[in-house]
Formats: C-alpha cells, structure tokens, sequence
C-alpha cells in the first residue's frame, strides 16, 4: 500500500528569522538568548535572503557590519507536495549534507529550513516507505561498493506521441531488464525516472552491451516506428567517495555528460573514465569508421617514416589540412616516453592540454597493444587532455633501426561528424 503526501514543510524546521539590517551587536545578542540555534534565517521584509551562522557572528569585530552583512545565501525551495516513497530523493535533490536549504511558499515568503537531520529522521519515522537502495546509499560511502544509475533519453517525445502509460512499460522494460542482468540491489527511482543498483561487483563491458542489446530488442518489438529512445548510465565506485555532497556532484556531472550522446551510452567512472556506446542504427556505420579511421592513420604513419626525424613534428602539423578530424598527435619511442610535445590541430576550438616530451605512456594500453600487435584503437574514454570523450589510434612503425609508436586523439564530437559523413556518402551513392 502506498503511502500519502507529505510537503517539505512538514519536514522543515522552524529557525527564528532576524532582519537583514539588525546590527552585529544585537545580533549577538540575539544568538546568545537563543542559544540552542547555531544559525538563524536573515529575511529582507517576509522574504529570506539566507542564514547566518552564530560561529561566523562572534568572529565579526566591524561593530558597523549588518546580518545582511555576512549572510550566507543558500538553496530556496518552494514547498511542494512529494509522495512519502519519493521523500529519501530529496536528499540527492539538494546538496542538503553541505548547507540546509530555505523553504518558501509560492509567493517566496519565509516557511522554514530543511536539513539534512530532519529529512533522515522523517526516512527513519517512516522506513516503510524508503527506498531501499537510498537507504544502502548513505551507509555504501567509503566501501568497496558499486553504484549504477540508469535512465532513457527522449522519453518527453515518446511519451507526447504514445502517451504516459506506454512512457511507464518502456521503463519497466528496462527495469526487468536490470534486475536480470545485474547482482545487487535494484530500485526505481520516480522522482529521476531513473534505475539505481548498488552492487559488490563492478559492471564488465559486455555485460552493458547485452543489456543495451536486450533492451533494444524488446524495445524494437513494441515501439519500433519511435527509435529515438535511449539508455544512459554511469557506474560509481563508491570506495572512493567519502561525502554525500561528493556523491551529488559526481552523479550530476556523469548525468549531463551521457544524457548529451545521441546513442544508448554508460559511462564506468574511474582513473581513465570507460564510454561503452551501443546504438543498432549505427552498428555497421560505427564498423566502417573505425576502418577509415584506422586507413587514414596507415597513410599519417607513413608520412612520418618516410621523413627525416626532425621534420615530424612539421609532417604532423600538416597532416590537419588532410585529415582534419585528429585533435593531436604525439610520437613515443620505444622505451615508451614521449618524444615529442602533443602536436595540436590548430583549428581545435576547444582547449587541450599541452602533454610534454618526456611524459611516460610505457603502461598505457595503446603503447602496450601498438608495440606487441602493430596497431591498436580504443574505446571511448575521457580525456585527460580536452575533458571530453575521445578515442586514442596508435601505430607502431621503424625508421633507422629503432621503433616508435605514433598515437593520436579524435573528439567524440568530430567521431559524430564521420558518421554524418559516411550516412550522407551512403545515401548519395544509394
């Protein structure tokens, strides 16, 4: 049985407010009658501006400063209705662990403060209604635990042309589809539209590409005149995150990164962030790029090997004019250190990082793969140089007896361009 509404009133606490203008004196004064609160609510009239902590009043010996002064302004939030088995989404809502936030009725007038205490102690009151993967949350930080977060993209569309109820099948499509490929713990999260699992065991790739296949699948049987419907998700390591605001801001900065890429995306966060992409339409489109990409570079690698070795880096600069979608280039020698400076397209718009000679990729997998196998690309992963997703091409080649590795970067926004290309060449010569 579901449980009521409740408003974030309800669960708000009701801090005395002081007037903006009130001097520090009386401010003082105030704090110390009203011992028990660590900080006050500064309004201008009926409407809060923020709060003022009592730690920071007693610091302050300007006698002529005002609350307004040294107010801290922090989130408002309207009061609003939320269901009891959405309140524990509140806590990922609002950063509530780094500040508690200002609650104001429609008109914007003071109603209350809510804080990070006072929604736990409304989840413990009520725990028949918590989500149970919230809860595992706040008790995961710091362990050796995985948090996984799915979603579907374009979903407003799709729900504009079929309707809500069909909106909700697609969502448990996905849902069913989690819990049979995933260990751990699986739970909605209605106020996201979002899946969250808390696992021991950190997702392989191929087991994110057989549940994008199998979603798509299923999805293909029911919907298939409506493709535009995407999944996205990011893995956190959870033994690396130590603060509940850490946690807010990680999940948000991989949530706009995904929800950005037209294809069904999930991103493994880590030291070198893992993109594992997976869109049926493009398949054989993606397959044919990587075939060019990997031709182009031959023709690069040669340029260089026929080259007298002081003239590389001025091959390589000239080889934008030719293939214009490599953001740079770099040569390692066969000890693995860089050899020279990354060598950048000048028309990047976008700043990149200037990697130097001398930097050691001896244990980076395209050094590794490029020396034992010839040539090598990888997947799409983050990049350390632009902070965008990138694929990195290496090659390894002779010139005078010794062995080097040519490597090069291409931004996931130029990999987009290609395939416009190739399903533009594709449609001309059809």
């Amino acid at each position: 049985m579901k449980g009521s509404s409740v408003s974030l009133v309800d669960i708000s606490i009701s801090v005395p407010s002081v007037a903006h203008d009130m001097n520090i004196t009386e401010l003082k004064g105030v704090f110390e009658e009203l011992h028990i609160y660590p900080y006050l609510t500064v309004v201008k009239g009926s409407y809060p501006i923020g709060l003022v902590f009592r730690d920071q009043v007693f610091k302050v010996s300007n006698e002529s400063l005002t609350a307004g002064d040294i107010t801290h302004h922090c989130c408002r939030v309207k009061n609003t209705q939320v269901t009891q088995e959405s309140i524990a989404g509140i806590l990922d809502l609002l950063p509530l662990e780094k500040e508690p936030a200002i609650v104001v009725d429609k008109k914007g007038a003071y109603l209350g403060v809510i804080t990070y205490d006072t929604v736990l102690l409304y989840i413990t009151q009520h725990k028949e209604f918590v989500l149970p993967v919230v809860q595992k949350l706040h008790s995961s930080l710091g362990k050796e635990e995985y948090l996984c977060v799915f979603g579907l993209k374009n979903m407003e569309d799709f729900k504009n042309l079929f309707g809500s109820g069909k909106a909700e099948s697609v969502y448990k499509i996905l849902y069913e589809d989690i819990k049979d490929f995933f260990e751990g713990e699986v739970s909605g999260v209605p106020e996201k539209g979002e899946i969250w699992i808390i696992s021991s065991k950190q997702p392989k790739k191929e087991l994110i590409k057989d549940l994008f296949k199998e979603f798509h699948r299923e999805y293909a049987l029911l919907f298939g005149e409506f493709q535009q419907v995407y999944v996205y998700g990011f893995c956190i390591d959870m033994s690396k995150i130590d603060s509940q605001e850490k946690l807010y801001s990680l999940k948000e900065e991989l949530r706009n990164r995904v929800r950005k890429i037209e294809s069904s995306v999930f991103v493994v966060h880590g030291l070198q962030p893992l993109l594992v992409l997976y869109d049926p339409s493009k398949q054989k489109i993606i397959s044919n790029i990587k075939k060019k990409i990997m031709k182009d570079f031959k023709e690069i690698v040669e340029m260089v090997r026929s080259s007298p070795k002081d003239m590389w880096e001025h091959v390589l600069y000239d080889a934008f004019d030719q293939y214009p979608y490599f953001e740079l280039f770099y040569i390692i020698g066969e000890k693995g250190l860089q050899i020279t400076n990354n060598i950048i397209n000048p028309k990047a718009d976008y700043f990149i990082a200037q990697g130097k000679k001398g930097s050691d990729r001896s244990d980076k997998a395209y050094f590794i793969k490029a020396i034992e196998e010839g040539s090598y690309i990888s997947d799409i992963y983050l990049s350390k140089a632009t902070d965008d997703f990138c694929i990195t091409v290496s090659e390894r080649f002779v010139y005078e007896g010794k062995t080097y590795v040519l490597a090069g970067d291409i931004n996931f926004r130029q990999i987009h361009k290609l395939v416009r290309s190739l399903r533009e060449e594709a449609h001309l010569g059809s």
